[in-house]
């Protein structure tokens, strides 16, 4: 048992993409798809530079146990009530870094959504709510890697996330990756 705040993410996933509709039961991972893992789980599933900072959401079991997979058109909710930080390019399309209040410990909860396509609408400083439609998954026709989500969930001082993205985020100082599937 943990005592992290849990977040209404994978039912605001389920509901805006009518996942019910296709069984949805569970997220299912396959080895190196989780936090911390070691092993790349595309290509050929080599060894990563860095363990992997958050957690690959690209399938889910339904009720009569199918793998079913995430696509491009899939909405991507916000994990909890936060404010956009900023808005950079990764690998496969844009991350998004929101910051969360909740915290009463002088530090800061952040979660980043990479892989996707922010909404229009969305910049620096929007405001959104928990489970608000925030991006959808990034296309990845031109990669040898299916359509995904990756989710990665901080805890920072605001000052030290003023430049963070993927080739810093291991590098930071007073930055702790934890692992998302504590909040979901």
């Amino acid at each position: 048992m943990n005592n992290y705040l849990k977040s209404s993410f994978t039912q605001a996933f389920v509901r805006l993409n009518r996942l019910d509709e296709l069984g949805f039961v569970r997220w299912t991972f396959k080895a190196g798809m989780e936090f911390a893992a070691e092993r790349k789980w595309w290509q050929s599933a080599g060894s990563r530079p860095t363990p992997h900072e958050g957690l690959d959401i690209c399938c889910f079991e339904n009720r009569v146990g199918q793998v079913m997979y995430l696509t491009e058109k899939n909405l991507v909710p916000g994990m909890f009530d936060g404010t956009v930080v900023n808005i950079f390019e990764d690998l496969l399309g844009r991350s998004i870094l929101l910051a969360h209040d909740f915290l009463n410990t002088g530090q800061r909860l952040y979660s980043i959504y990479a892989h996707t396509v922010p909404q229009k609408t969305l910049q620096v400083k929007s405001r959104i709510k928990e489970g608000e439609p925030i991006a959808t998954i990034s296309p990845t026709e031109h990669m040898d890697i299916r359509p995904h989500l990756h989710l990665s969930v901080i805890r920072a001082q605001e000052a030290d996330i003023a430049d963070l993205d993927w080739e810093t985020i291991h590098k930071a100082h007073g930055v702790t990756l934890c692992n998302p599937s504590d909040f979901l």
